[in-house]
């Protein structure tokens, strides 16, 4: 059955991107507060604005949102279901509580480092949300916690090790820290607060670049593609590490234009709390987003990001999460302080769904992107004097629904490509080693919905890696994931 929710939602597409927050918390609360989502008077950005909670979790879903369904495990979205009640009564008080496990067999079947292999890893997240408005203290808050777990996640465990690859084939496998095995940590704590004039202000410690750089069709590492740079422009990684201490503020004039600033630390990681990092560097970003729904029913969203960074690089620097740097070795130091970059992305729908021809017992898609098909592309430029790559460019399509009757699966196919910086390589022929200009990626795949709660993904991977003695890895895998 289908969970009560006895509030009145205004569902809007979010805008994918920090930009895009501004305009739906902003709307919350400066049209919902005489409806039942506002509780004596206090607006609540989960049932007013349940797609902001989507896009800050990086998921589709949270138990208590509009799509959440009860009943048999065959129908409930999340497998744990309310708890016998408790969680609804959570939920009421405005505390939300998710965990999901997304686990990964994989090989490389040929070429790249080491071949033959099966290999096994997996991650756990947990979601504990603390809805200020629907817990009566004031409105238009909400102040997120993310653990997260992982296990096997030593690069000689997981196929990262194995492709030889410059960017790593298994995004996931990097977190919360690369190249470690983890208990559980705490990467995330951070705090929303929708403010009068279409603003939205962000502050803690947070993944700026999983929220900035999303995309309809290649950004979630748990549903989508699983190569990092099919997840987001690994330019990013220079400017923003996983989970840095930082804020960000974001005006929505209106639906379609949205502004974002943000600034944060240069250095952090997702298994230290950041004031470690105080250390002067700091990166800066604004970011414009705007976007159109096409003939009214194909959503899409055009983006541009320009990123300055202080930090003085002792060497050529990227985040552990984008770039393996051990495949390029010791590079002798960059000239120049100081760092800058240009980023595009868009992601167009070309084809949606008419809500007419939706079969009577499809799925609620409240707050989610329609089920159709669409483009998407990313590119950005840095300079190469100070960059290990300089470069980047991704394309490719994907799609919500899959074969009919399917409203839940997902599919790709994207291809990337990585352009490492002629400094680098000079740097590098003088040491013996020459890389090739570009790591280039094509990845493939297809998410299967068992059952609401319960996915299994297929994909493909070939990569050319950027080391010239490495061949071609062809990446076979499989990936289950739990929502609870």
């Amino acid at each position: 059955m289908k969970h009560k929710n006895n509030t009145r939602t205004r569902g809007r597409k979010l805008v994918t991107a920090l930009a895009a927050t501004g305009a739906v918390a902003s709307s919350a609360l400066g049209q919902v507060t005489n409806t039942p989502a506002a509780k004596d008077g206090m607006v609540s950005l989960a049932e007013a604005a349940p797609e902001l909670y989507h896009a800050m979790r990086r998921n589709s879903e949270f138990y208590g949102d509009p799509n959440t369904q009860l009943g048999s495990l065959w129908d409930r979205t999340q497998l744990s279901g309310n708890w016998g009640g408790l969680r609804d009564q959570g939920t009421d008080h405005g505390i939300y509580f998710d965990a999901s496990l997304t686990q990964f067999l994989q090989g490389n079947v040929s070429g790249g480092a080491n071949s033959g292999h099966a290999r096994y890893n997996g991650t756990a997240d947990y979601w504990l949300t603390l809805d200020s408005g629907k817990a009566g203290l004031w409105p238009g808050g909400a102040l997120f916690m993310h653990a997260e777990s992982s296990w096997q996640a030593k690069k000689s465990q997981n196929v990262n090790g194995d492709t030889g690859s410059l960017v790593p084939a298994n995004f996931d496998a990097t977190m919360p820290s690369n190249g470690q095995s983890q208990g559980i940590a705490l990467p995330e704590l951070y705090y929303d607060q929708g403010l009068p004039g279409n603003l939205l202000a962000i502050v803690g410690k947070l993944d700026f670049a999983g929220i900035g750089d999303q995309n309809y069709f290649a950004n979630n590492e748990r549903t989508e593609f699983l190569y990092t740079a099919l997840v987001n422009n690994p330019i990013v990684g220079t400017f923003l590490p996983y989970t840095p201490l930082g804020a960000a503020l974001d005006w929505a004039p209106s639906k379609e234009h949205n502004v974002a600033l943000l600034g944060c630390q240069n250095d952090g990681n997702g298994t230290t709390s950041g004031f470690d990092k105080l250390n002067g560097n700091y990166s800066l970003a604004v970011q414009y987003g705007y976007s159109p729904t096409i003939a009214d029913r194909l959503p899409g969203d055009y983006r541009v990001l320009v990123a300055y960074s202080t930090k003085s690089f002792t060497d050529f620097n990227v985040d552990s999460q984008d770039l393996i740097g051990e495949i390029i070795g010791k590079v002798p130091v960059s000239k120049k302080d100081g760092n800058y970059a240009v980023l595009l992305d868009f992601d167009q729908y070309f084809w949606t769904r008419d809500a007419g021809q939706a079969p009577a017992d499809a799925p609620s898609r409240k707050g989610l992107p329609p089920v159709g098909v669409g483009l998407f592309f990313r590119a950005g430029w840095e300079p190469e004097d100070r960059n290990v790559i300089d470069q980047f460019y991704s394309f490719g399509v994907g799609g919500y629904g899959g074969l009919p009757g399917r409203d839940r699966d997902q599919w790709g196919l994207g291809w990337a490509g990585s352009h490492i910086s002629g400094d680098v390589r000079n740097a590098l022929s003088v040491l013996g080693r020459h890389p090739h200009d570009f790591e280039n990626a094509l990845e493939a795949f297809y998410n299967f919905a068992v059952t609401p709660a319960t996915h299994v993904s297929v994909d493909l991977e070939v990569i050319k890696s950027a080391a010239a003695a490495v061949d071609t890895a062809v990446v076979l895998g499989t990936r289950l994931q739990f929502d609870f």
